[in-house]
């Protein structure tokens, strides 16, 4: 399985800051915020990871991971023009080839302790799309899911006026490679884009899709404006200091078995003093 992680929008609300740099490239306390999501890709084993990009970043993500981390395989592509995620994923249409992948919108953060049984478990029964999903207090803001006792996806609406549940997308998702073909066939809509949703509804007229229900005790958090990136980088602080680094990934990487201490040791040579420090306390 290989990674898709989109990363290439403008981030308006977030103004003055993202006249820097992306927005995944934003720190959530004491990391980028493009790390949650690489994270949550060595998890499921994934280390060939495609990010769609702004032409701005290349030179950032170039020095940040892709000459630092090469026991990944990392490939840029730049979105030369926003026309919707369907025309987004394309990008990395040749560099999906025949393997299934996992989708991510970069700007999604998921904190929790035990993760990775989820992660793996939607892996490992996904059909054609499998969507994670929260419960949330006001669906209407979201891609909305209505599903079977089964986790099989019956309908999903975008920002319904009268939700037919409280299930939100979050922008995270396992894809087959059957889902990479259909995304020739999308049309562009009357928004003038390519709809990532046009695929998961074929998915789910084929009985296709599933859901997979994040619990109560993860987190998934916005990212959009000044007060929630606060909020975001207060919960991870909180977080590590009751369960240990999150989002830390070369330790993801040591306990996957793709690096050795050694090159843990390597990596973070340059590192804060503080925070090369958390990381060789964890080697212990």
């Amino acid at each position: 399985m290989k990674g898709v992680i989109l990363v290439a929008g403008n981030a308006k609300r977030l103004r003055p800051i993202t006249d820097c740099y992306g927005k995944a490239l934003v720190p959530i306390y004491n990391k980028p915020m493009i790390f949650y999501g690489l994270s949550l890709m060595i998890k499921m084993g994934i280390t060939e990871i495609a990010i769609v990009c702004n032409e701005r970043d290349v030179k950032v993500y170039n020095e940040l991971l892709v000459n630092k981390y090469k026991n990944f395989k990392f490939e840029l592509f730049v979105q030369k023009e926003a026309l919707g995620t369907a025309h987004a994923i394309n990008y990395a249409y040749d560099f999906i080839g025949s393997s299934d992948f996992a989708l991510l919108f970069g700007d999604n953060i998921f904190v929790m302790d035990n993760i990775k049984e989820y992660l793996i478990d939607a892996k490992d029964k996904n059909e054609e799309i499998t969507l994670f999903a929260k419960a949330v207090s006001d669906p209407e803001r979201f891609g909305v899911i209505e599903c079977d006792e089964d986790n099989k996806i019956l309908s999903i609406e975008e920002k319904p006026k009268n939700p037919k549940t409280n299930l939100a997308s979050t922008g995270l998702y396992i894809c087959s490679n059957k889902v990479k073909e259909m995304l020739k066939n999308v049309k562009v809509s009357e928004r003038g884009e390519y709809e990532f949703t046009d695929v998961i509804s074929e998915c789910v007229k084929k009985g296709k899709a599933k859901v997979c229900v994040l619990p109560d005790n993860c987190a998934w958090l916005d990212t959009g404006t000044f007060d929630s990136l606060l909020d975001c980088s207060i919960l991870v602080k909180e977080f590590e200091k009751n369960h240990g680094l999150y989002g830390c990934i070369e330790l993801d990487l040591l306990k996957e078995n793709i690096i050795s201490k050694d090159e843990v040791k390597e990596f973070i040579q340059h590192y804060s003093e503080d925070y090369r420090n958390r990381i060789l306390r964890s080697l212990q």
